[in-house]
């Protein structure tokens, strides 16, 4: 395990920012050229669409069987030795991968996930959420990445090789801004695009993010001629970022401690004067 480091306001610089945060923009009109960056790996979706043709769960014994198939054949496309292969190969660009979680709004308690249980989208017991908040909303995320960009709105290649003004960004969207961003790469896909950048535009005031979604072009990361380094260093992000994503699809508060506060009885500060402690005028003081 490692060690503990105790420190102090005077020692902060210890702490250093992950760097990882809510694709928010910040004034009406701002614009964005956006590319999704999460993908899921080949195996799984291979393995699902088994399992889907089966019509029943994949046994153990199968799923190793095709696993063993895949690595095999991945690494004779990419001339590697199966030894070789990185995550990044694994992975299939054409499907961006998501999260969700059923989730309510509330004041006094923020974003908070649901604690009835589900079957789907259908609730098998309700919960004093929903009793209290209504019906749980479905709240979406992923990875998302934002270019330099020129007058133009198109890529500065040398600005992204040198990864400068470009960052890495968890994207949460309600369901109705999900089905937006469907809805484009449905219409993309019938123009033979699957991997795209975007542009999005925030419409009207910041507290409410509403954004338009359209088609920007195709991915620049991914496109023929572009530095292999890039494309690599893109899905790496991607891949590391994805673990926080689950962290933004709402707060698992604990059913007792949500009871607290609809009930009132959550320990609260008092606004009135307090003793103030007594301090040290110095620390001399302490030495003579």
């Amino acid at each position: 395990m490692s060690d503990v480091v105790d420190f102090s306001f005077d020692e902060a610089k210890v702490i250093k920012a992950q760097g990882i945060e809510l694709f928010k923009q910040t004034r009406s009109g701002e614009k964005h050229r956006v590319s999704l960056i999460a993908f899921k790996k080949i195996h799984d979706i291979i393995l699902a669409d088994k399992t889907s043709q089966k019509g029943s769960p994949l046994t153990d014994a199968e799923k190793a069987e095709y696993l063993a198939k895949i690595e095999k054949n991945l690494a004779g496309q990419l001339n590697k030795s199966e030894k070789d292969l990185t995550e990044v190969d694994r992975l299939d660009i054409r499907h961006p991968k998501f999260s969700y979680s059923f989730t309510h709004y509330g004041d006094g308690v923020g974003t908070i996930r649901c604690l009835s249980k589900y079957e789907g989208s259908n609730v098998l017991k309700q919960e004093i959420c929903c009793d209290k908040f209504g019906d749980a909303d479905q709240t979406v995320a992923t990875v998302c990445m934002t270019y330099p960009v020129d007058s133009n709105f198109g890529v500065d290649e040398d600005l992204l090789k040198a990864r400068k003004y470009t960052n890495v960004y968890v994207w949460r969207l309600g369901s109705k801004k999900f089905q937006k961003l469907v809805a484009t790469y449905n219409t993309a896909k019938e123009d033979n695009k699957s991997v795209l950048d975007l542009k999005v535009t925030l419409d009207g005031d910041p507290k409410y993010q509403k954004q338009t979604i359209e088609t920007a072009a195709s991915a620049f990361w991914a496109r023929e001629g572009v530095d292999p380094a890039i494309r690599t260093w893109v899905l790496e992000q991607g891949l590391r970022a994805y673990k926080h994503v689950a962290d933004n699809l709402g707060y698992a508060m604990p059913k007792e401690k949500l009871l607290e506060r609809l009930s009132g009885s959550s320990p609260s500060f008092s606004g009135g004067e307090e003793e103030k402690p007594k301090l040290t005028s110095g620390y001399n003081s302490l030495l003579e």
